[in-house]
């Protein structure tokens, strides 16, 4: 299956350098398929991921050979494919030794343990490259069908149209299913040169290993030719290429960890990467990075560890020693057939859907981060064609940065929200609710996400300044605080102080959540503060000190006889009192259960007094609360309608008194009094109304914010 890839420094060598690059192709591409794998296999890379040269990294390679071959004699501007024997010398010189300077710097980037950093780099960068090299192969394609005749075209066309028909012929004939395309489109070609053109020139009568180009042996050559100017032309395209080297690795893994739930170390992998590659670089090889397809086949195919790695090497390394001549015959047509068969796989398959939508749809722009995407990955693929691989990696690193960082920036940067934003999941009466509403911005909410930074620690010191003048309480939430620099954690403390001066109620919340220890340590030492276990209940915090000081004093400290219930509301008072007689009064200590999960439902509670939470789960340890109910309210009331299982744990907050109508007194008042049986269902019925319309305006709210934040980090999802 990759056997086109690891001939792929013949092709491209021979397309970018000239024939003449023969020789060095051919060394190369031996010492690749056999020294850099079984490197990277002895510095204890990843077994499953198998290696192989990969085009983008290639053709950079070669670029930069091409510049610094022309510029080595002091004539930059030579054309692609003129190079003298001499400049091709001091090109592969130079470049070889760049690309030994650029795995040293792979690997000891993963040596420092930096390997989940390139983790973030966005794929943006890997689809644009891909597009780039794409255009690049179809280019070379052309080129060798307009450098001979019209018969190379037949073959390259005839190729690529095999190639595109054969997994719909796979499908319906499954015995064919392990053959490979590659190959078979290979065959047609040489059957069709041979039938079309007997006599297929070549440039030799046999191809032989030279070991003269051994890369060490040719850099003594580049002290007499500007060695210094040389490095600096080169530099840019070496920082490129390692890069690029990383970046397909990393693609390789994505894919591994993604269709086969491998998790692999990142930085390991970089230690194999840039080891493997410095053997390379020295023995006269080309770059060598993870190919996904040769990985995902061997896994597959039930290839797990060394013993196939090993294999593949064996396999490549047969094949290219096998076929040595047969590669120095390669009639052009076959040569124009590969290029325009590995294009297709570079070609990234997002880009090329939202192309076509747009050709369909007439319509160049849409909203969110995937047009964003795209035009960032069409600049890339642009530059990489017309002008350089090497600035187009740069390029689109850099564009990505900036759009994430765009995207980031209302993340990065909290903003005061206030109560007709948040609301606890605390059950509110009426009353209690519309004078929440009223005084909505006497709490004000400041829920932090993402990291805490340099970046983001003068914005923090802002916000000071942006507090409504009402505000009386205020709710820090650091539950989504991934982690913090020294500069946010002075700014942040700095910001809690303050408004603990002024002062203002201040209420730290998520504490036990947060990614970050120092920020857990650090928030849990400032005194004046009140900290809760989450936003949830830090709102319920701040909500009862705006209810303490208003006229609508709320129900949670206080009783509600029985008789005034909302379960009981419109119910005259003789009903009143056949109910009060049906009921059986009960006392709850504070912790226990009034009713579990999946239980039998026994009926409807009345509160009379301290507060009810209802937990998702059977699990008391960590559930998570779903709402909570006080004094003059009914929980449990489900079970009066439908009288099935119950869905949900009720656990007292406190010491609760209420009233039980057990599935007993349900039946008898539904027999005896109908008229209150039926008051009663349709108090349920409006205070179930009531619970789903604030329920959805809070869950509107709360999925707004949700949206808001996916759209925000959606690039930075694109790096990992």
């Amino acid at each position: 299956m990759g056997f086109s890839t690891s001939i792929g420094p013949v092709l491209l060598f021979v397309g970018l350098l000239g024939s003449q690059s023969l020789p060095a192709a051919y060394w190369a591409t031996l010492i690749t398929a056999a020294a850099a794998p079984l490197m990277a296999l002895a510095l204890r890379g990843h077994a499953a991921i198998l290696y192989g040269t990969r085009t983008a990294s290639l053709t950079t390679y070669i670029a930069i050979a091409l510049q610094l071959g022309a510029a080595s004699t002091g004539h930059p501007d030579n054309p692609v494919g003129v190079l003298s024997l001499q400049q091709l010398t001091l090109g592969l010189a130079a470049a070889s030794l760049l690309f030994a300077l650029a795995s040293t710097l792979i690997l000891l980037t993963g040596l420092l343990g930096l390997g989940s950093i390139f983790k973030m780099i966005p794929s943006t960068v890997t689809a644009g490259i891909g597009n780039g090299i794409a255009m690049v192969l179809v280019w070379l394609a052309i080129k060798q069908v307009m450098q001979n005749t019209w018969l190379v075209a037949v073959i390259a066309v005839a190729m690529l149209l095999l190639f595109n028909i054969w997994p719909i012929v796979q499908v319906r004939v499954k015995a064919l299913k392990h053959l490979p395309g590659t190959l078979l489109a290979m065959g047609l070609g040489l059957v069709l040169a041979s039938t079309l053109e007997p006599v297929i020139p070549g440039t030799a009568t046999a191809l032989s290993l030279d070991a003269g180009w051994i890369s060490m042996r040719l850099w003594p050559d580049l002290w007499n030719h500007q060695l210094g100017h040389l490095i600096e032309v080169g530099l840019p395209g070496t920082l490129a290429l390692a890069l690029i080297m990383i970046l397909e690795t990393f693609t390789a893994i994505g894919v591994m960890e993604t269709r086969f739930g491998l998790r692999l170390d990142a930085s390991r992998q970089l230690v194999a990467l840039g080891g493997s590659n410095l053997v390379n670089a020295l023995l006269g090889g080309v770059p060598c990075t993870g190919a996904p397809l040769r990985s995902v086949v061997s896994w597959t195919a039930g290839g797990r560890g060394s013993p196939a790695a090993v294999s593949d090497i064996v396999i490549t390394c047969t094949l290219v020693v096998a076929l040595g001549d047969w590669l120095l015959r390669l009639p052009a047509g076959v040569i124009a057939g590969l290029f325009l068969l590995q294009a297709p796989m570079m070609v990234d398959p997002a880009f090329i859907k939202r192309l076509g939508e747009m050709v369909r749809t007439r319509r160049l722009h849409r909203n969110g981060a995937a047009d964003l995407g795209f035009w960032i990955t069409l600049v890339i693929s642009l530059v990489g064609f017309f002008g350089s691989l090497i600035w187009a990696c740069f390029l689109g690193i850099g564009l990505s940065a900036l759009a994430v960082l765009r995207r980031l920036s209302k993340n990065l940067t909290a903003q005061w929200a206030y109560m007709n934003h948040y609301r606890s999941r605390r059950v509110r009466s009426a009353d209690e609710s519309a004078n929440l509403a009223r005084m909505a911005h006497r709490v004000g909410v400041l829920h932090l996400t993402g990291h805490l930074f340099f970046g983001n620690s003068a914005r923090l010191t802002q916000l000071l300044d942006e507090l409504h003048e009402d505000a009386v309480a205020v709710v820090i939430d650091v539950s989504q605080v991934r982690d913090v620099d020294p500069s946010g954690l002075t700014a942040l403390t700095w910001v809690v102080r303050t408004l603990v001066e002024r002062p203002l109620n201040v209420v730290l919340t998520g504490l036990r959540r947060t990614g970050s220890p120092e920020l857990r340590e650090h928030l849990s030492g400032l005194a004046g503060t009140t900290q809760r276990v989450d936003l949830d209940h830090g709102l319920e915090f701040c909500e009862e000190l705006v209810l303490q000081n208003s006229t609508v004093q709320s129900h949670t400290l206080h009783t509600v006889a029985i008789e005034k219930n909302q379960l009981l509301q419109d119910l005259s008072e003789e009903d009143i009192t056949a109910v009060l007689m049906l009921g059986e009064r009960r006392e709850i200590a504070k912790g226990d259960v009034l009713f579990e999960r999946d239980a039998l439902a026994d009926g409807v509670w009345l509160l009379e007094q301290g507060a009810v939470s209802i937990l998702a789960g059977t699990s008391l340890a960590g559930a998570s609360r779903l709402a909570t109910f006080g004094p003059g309210q009914f929980v449990g009331e489900m079970g009066y309608v439908d009288g099935k299982v119950r869905s949900a744990t009720a656990r007292a907050d406190s010491v609760v008194r209420a009233l039980l109508l057990d599935k007993a007194a349900i039946a008898t008042l539904i027999e005896r009094q109908p008229t209150a049986a039926l008051t009663i269902t349709r108090n349920i019925a409006r205070e179930l109304s009531q619970r789903v319309r604030n329920t959805s305006a809070r869950l509107t709210d709360e999925s707004t914010e949700a949206a808001a934040g996916w759209s925000n980090s959606s690039l930075s999802s694109l790096s990992r």
